[in-house]
């Protein structure tokens, strides 16, 4: 599924969240599941607060590995966010060096340099390496890798249950963010549906306060209904040209209505083949002139203002420095490996899922669920300069089915601003700069970010990080902060 479906590699009020919703956790009680943890010193990570790294046994032939950060900032009082890479197959070490972590490799590959406006800045970040077998997270055989998504999910399930009752337990009292980017949207909804849905009356509680979905890949067929969008349609309301001839968009837009015809039915059906169908046949007919020229030189499906270095990734996102560094004897010594392969991508099962196909069955139905049976709070962010995903996010969320989803279709974007780290609605001064557009409120939201691609966190640090930090501090726009904490109740 590295064709284009997800990584496929890879107001501004947002006001009180009350009664987060509680997950009991089962208790591993069918076999003694085993963790082990290390401190790492900023030698390995230049981040600015405690670290540590580790592994979580879920089964005896599986184990999951993970590397935590404190906040900067009031460690003991800020939340937690639990980072899923995309692909499927993309690793937690891409989104802690290459998007929203502490720290960025340096160009020797051997030292790493803090970075400023990282997601530890006000909060506890964790990453792990997941699905199992992918990075550092160890399986005896890769034949019994997860199959699908639901697997995954089992996986992660277990290595939770282990991580906040054993290995970090003073957590549980936390809210939780659970944040994906790119196939990491169908990891957010799918797996928080599930969790949420396996509610063993055991404990701890895990409290999940919302869902943060960077760039994320959601339903594949309304994400190619988007390319006519953003070739041919002035979407961002700033008096932009079409990027493609009259031709080409009248010939685009002719194949807008068997796409959404088919995504119809792929979403009623919920069928593998009938939504592999769908995906595919959107892909190439609504973006055949876009796909056509994704190649060397050519566009660059996941960042427009960059040229294609070479398809499918179109960049050295899975390469370079940070890959090099990661396979460094000493890191990989200090991370208690060796000789391990390490890559950033994980393209066979990349392979793999897509050939089992439950890849294209579109999460939306979960997204109707977190958005009307719980009290979990939905962020969206999108890179305005993200081809693959951004149009066709702003067409899914408007078009998704839940209780208020006229309210939310009937608003209109404005602008939001960025100074100094903090989110504004108003240019206060001369130092606030224009981070994008957004709509929706603490419910559901979608922030776009002008001048970033499909890692805006890592485009946009500073404005990125100012979406998020509002957004998990419960702040308005002029800063009154609305709530803090999080009642933790003893049974569901």
């Amino acid at each position: 599924m590295l064709s284009l479906c997800g990584l496929a590699l890879l107001h501004v009020i947002v006001g009180v969240r009350s009664n987060p919703f509680q997950w009991a956790l089962a208790a591993p009680q069918e076999e003694k599941l085993t963790f082990s943890i290390t401190n790492q010193s900023s030698d390995i990570c230049d981040a600015g607060s405690r670290q540590w790294t580790g592994t979580v046994s879920v089964t005896e032939e599986k184990s999951m590995f993970f590397w935590y950060f404190e906040s900067r900032n009031q460690p003991e009082d800020a939340p937690v966010i639990l980072w899923m890479s995309g692909g499927p197959g993309a690793t937690g070490e891409l989104g802690l060096f290459k998007d929203i972590g502490p720290c960025s490799v340096n160009k020797d590959g051997n030292s790493t340099s803090r970075n400023k406006y990282s997601w530890t800045d006000h909060a506890n970040v964790l990453f792990i390496d997941q699905p199992i077998g992918v990075g550092f997270s160890k399986v005896k055989s890769r034949d019994n890798m997860a199959k699908n998504i639901h697997e995954a999910a089992q996986e992660l399930e277990k290595f939770l249950s282990v991580f906040v009752s054993e290995v970090f337990p003073e957590l549980t009292s936390k809210p939780w963010h659970f944040a994906g980017e790119s196939f990491g949207g169908h990891y957010v909804t799918y797996y928080l549906h599930h969790l949420l849905n396996e509610k063993p009356h055991e404990s701890p509680l895990l409290n999940v306060s919302s869902a943060i979905i960077v760039d994320g890949y959601i339903d594949g067929t309304r994400q190619s209904a988007g390319y006519y969008d953003f070739f041919c349609q002035d979407w961002r309301e700033d008096g932009s040209e079409p990027l493609m001839s009259t031709r080409e968009c009248e010939e685009t837009a002719s194949h807008v209505p068997e796409c959404e015809r088919l995504g119809e039915l792929c979403r009623q059906t919920l069928d593998v083949e009938v939504c592999r169908l769908a995906a595919t046949r959107c892909e190439w007919t609504v973006g055949k002139h876009f796909l056509d020229n994704v190649k060397p030189g050519g566009w660059n499906p996941y960042d427009s203002r960059k040229k294609c270095i070479e398809p499918p990734i179109c960049s050295d996102l899975h390469g370079g420095a940070t890959l090099q560094f990661l396979n460094r004897p000493w890191v990989q010594e200090r991370l208690g490996f060796s000789d391990v392969a390490f890559e950033l991508i994980d393209f066979d099962l990349n392979r793999q899922w897509d050939t089992e196909g439950s890849i294209y069955l579109p999460t939306t139905k979960q997204l109707t669920w977190l958005l009307d049976e719980t009290d979990i709070h939905v962020l969206f962010i999108n890179g305005n300069n993200d081809i693959i995903i951004t149009p066709g996010q702003m067409r899914l969320l408007d078009e998704q089915p839940w209780s208020r989803q006229a309210w939310y279709r009937a608003q209109r974007y404005s602008n939001w601003y960025v100074e100094d780290g903090e989110l504004s609605s108003s240019p206060d001064s001369k130092k606030a700069r224009q981070g994008g557009t957004w709509k929706g409120d603490e419910r559901l939201a979608l922030f776009t970010v002008d001048e970033a691609g499909h890692t805006c966190p890592f485009d946009q640090s500073e404005a990125v990080g100012a979406v998020v930090r509002n957004w998990i501090r419960l702040d308005s726009v002029e800063g009154q902060p609305r709530r803090t904490g999080t009642k933790v109740c003893n049974e569901l």
